[in-house]
């Protein structure tokens, strides 16, 4: 892996109104987006999964041989909360946590573009990708996105990450393989945070100054796009909190939600109701087909320009599951461009707008 220190000052030592210049594209990360990611495979071919049978599809049931539980789940979460409040079990606990650790440590990213890269590319240094997942393969794809342009998103790990390092003495976090910019010490590894009901988010640093961050950032969202998050019982408090920083959805009449999973829309509905004022919302099993697949590094302000202003887009324009990374990098310059030469605090060229409403007035 490059060696490239990712620094987000999105958090709690920072923060203070005033500084995102244009509202925000905040995007939630579950278990189904890394699903998405790989969905023949990482690198090497190994498989993901989401947490309900987990155990015994990465080969752990022997670690239960001789345990006896309560619960009848087959949920990863259910089993090591249950484990968790046994103090007899306290070595079995340690054991899953290294096991599942070292699991999520192997993965390694395909060297083809995956959906993360897309969607690292789809966003620009004002938007934020919050991750629930504990796998490298986000960071991974960050690391050769960088190499494309610097223009991109913040990556907030909320159940920390194998991919993540983080420096306590100067709060400094970045690739594990980097250094601290300030002490030159290398990064030390960021503590999972393993799914029990009552999570103690506030007992390690860098987590807690991930939430801080996200609370913000939410807050001063124009749009949020949930992807593969289930909303699991073992995140209710999670939930609660991501809940508390967006506010009543009466007083989000003109932002946006964006889900892309693969249930049932009904079922969506009902889950994220809460976030969803009427019908400002957008549902799809896919990212290509997502505000982000079709409005790439521009989705706030076509999407804001479509509801608010009346200007028809063609989401025709936008990122293609065939692309290459020579298509990826031509695609991405051009607006990196735009980017670049746009005087700071003004609206960025649209891009995507139609061409019936382009040529209107000829």
């Amino acid at each position: 892996m490059v060696e490239i220190l990712l620094i987000c000052r999105y958090n709690k030592n920072d923060i203070k109104k005033g500084d995102v210049v244009m509202r925000a594209h905040t995007v939630i990360l579950g278990a189904g987006a890394t699903m998405a990611a790989i969905p023949n495979g990482d690198k090497n071919g190994k498989k993901s999964s989401v947490m309900n049978g987990m155990i015994s599809k990465l080969g752990l049931d022997d670690l239960l041989a001789d345990v006896k539980l309560d619960t009848k789940s087959e949920n990863i979460e259910d089993i090591y909360s249950e484990l968790y409040m046994k103090p007899e079990y306290a070595e079995v606990v340690k054991e899953l946590e290294k096991r599942l650790y070292d699991y999520f440590d192997s993965f390694e990213i395909p060297d083809t573009p995956t959906v993360y890269d897309f969607l690292i590319l789809s966003l620009t240094e004002k938007d934020v990708i919050a991750t629930f997942n504990w796998d490298p393969l986000l960071v991974q794809a960050y690391v050769r996105c960088y190499e494309i342009t610097d223009n991109l998103p913040h990556l907030l790990c909320l159940h920390g990450n194998v991919g993540m390092g983080y420096c306590e003495e100067h709060r400094e976090f970045g690739t594990k393989d980097a250094v601290c910019p300030v002490c030159k010490k290398q990064l030390s590894p960021t503590r999972l945070l393993y799914p029990v009901k009552n999570k103690e988010y506030n007992k390690d640093d860098y987590i807690a100054g991930c939430w801080d961050a996200i609370n913000y950032i939410i807050n001063n969202s124009y749009m949020i796009t949930i992807f593969g998050y289930s909303a699991p019982s073992s995140d209710i408090e999670a939930v609660n909190l991501l809940k508390k920083a967006w506010g009543k959805k009466e007083d989000r009449q003109l932002e946006e939600v964006s889900v892309i999973d693969i249930i049932d829309e009904a079922e969506m509905l009902e889950k994220w109701d809460d976030f969803i004022y009427s019908h400002h919302y957008r549902y799809t099993n896919n990212f290509f087909d997502s505000y982000l697949g079709m409005f790439p590094r521009r989705s706030c302000e076509t999407v804001f320009a479509m509801y608010s202003l009346n200007v028809p887009a063609d989401g025709r324009r936008g990122f293609k599951p065939s692309m290459k990374w020579s298509d990826l990098y031509d695609f991405v310059y051009d607006l990196v461009l735009d980017e670049q030469n746009t005087p700071e605090g003004k609206n960025l060229p649209l891009y995507y707008t139609a061409d019936s409403f382009k040529n209107r007035d000829k």
